[in-house]
């Protein structure tokens, strides 16, 4: 009998995961295929007594330039059902939202979650180094979140895990992560509208951001290939020209309305497999 093998032999440490890897990782584990966001996130359902637009959150996040206070919060809204019970170490946190190469510093999210839960966006428990997090509405309102079903609307909005996986959370500027949150919830609706016709004077009015914020978004969703536009002439008897334009944008590849109607009925599908078996 040979007593000199070694029982560790071919036991070796892997490699650390890199940022992005650490998103694939986490993402595939997260299984749902995207994030669901409540749409009153973006958007008020009306005016404000009183007030002169219908910007919501995501409009006070982009004016304060809170681009990394955003970026957690669709995060934790991903990683939702993965997170109940196993919270993730502010260190985790941080690596998840940087690109390869350039970790955020803890204090970074740290500073993030706080300004989370100042807006009542989120509650904090648990130890300071891995925070136990607990959502609220994403209309700021502190309400606990509500129970979304397919049945009671289309009042949510999904971002396809694609926007962690293929590096775009890492890669976009605030003012175009605004933009294509703000056509995602425009276009959610397959029987709705396909394409988002906003001008953008009318951004301040209508989602609280300002009307270059609106112009640098679109313009850099359109160089990354994100959406496509397309100009269509109108008769107009105002116009010196007698015809004035209206630019159509609509997102594509895994943004588009049909790809995240998909992702939408795989998941129900899954879930009722999974009630059906249990």
């Amino acid at each position: 009998m040979d007593y000199d093998i070694d029982p560790f032999a071919g036991i070796e440490d892997e490699a650390e995961l890199s940022p992005s890897e650490t998103r694939k990782t986490l993402f595939v584990k997260a299984k749902l295929g995207y994030a669901r966001i409540e749409k009153v996130f973006v958007q008020l359902d009306d005016y404000p007594q009183g007030g002169d637009s219908r910007g919501s959150v995501l409009g006070h996040l982009v004016t304060a330039k809170k681009a990394r206070a955003l970026d957690l919060l669709l995060t934790v809204h991903a990683l939702a059902n993965i997170l109940d019970g196993s919270p993730l170490p502010l260190v985790t946190w941080a690596k998840l939202l940087s690109p390869d190469g350039q970790e955020w510093k803890v204090r970074t999210i740290s500073t993030a979650f706080r300004e989370l839960q100042e807006m009542d966006l989120l509650e904090l428990s648990g130890s300071k180094q891995q925070p136990v997090v607990l959502l609220k509405r994403e209309d700021g309102s502190g309400e606990p979140m509500p129970e979304l079903k397919s049945e009671n609307g289309r009042g949510f909005f999904t971002v396809p895990f694609d926007y962690w996986t293929d590096g775009a959370i890492t890669k976009l500027s605030l003012p175009a992560k605004a933009m294509l949150l703000i056509i995602l919830k425009e276009t959610q609706d397959p029987k709705g509208k396909l394409t988002f016709t906003m001008p953008v004077a009318r951004a301040k009015n209508w989602y609280g951001i300002s009307e270059r914020s609106a112009e640098r978004g679109y313009l850099e969703l359109v160089k990354e290939g994100l959406i496509s536009q397309k100009i269509q002439k109108v008769s107009d008897p105002q116009h010196p020209a007698g015809r004035r334009e209206i630019v159509h944008r609509a997102p594509v590849g895994v943004y588009s309305t049909a790809h995240r109607e998909r992702l939408r009925h795989l998941a129900e599908a899954a879930a009722d497999a999974a009630s059906k078996g249990s």
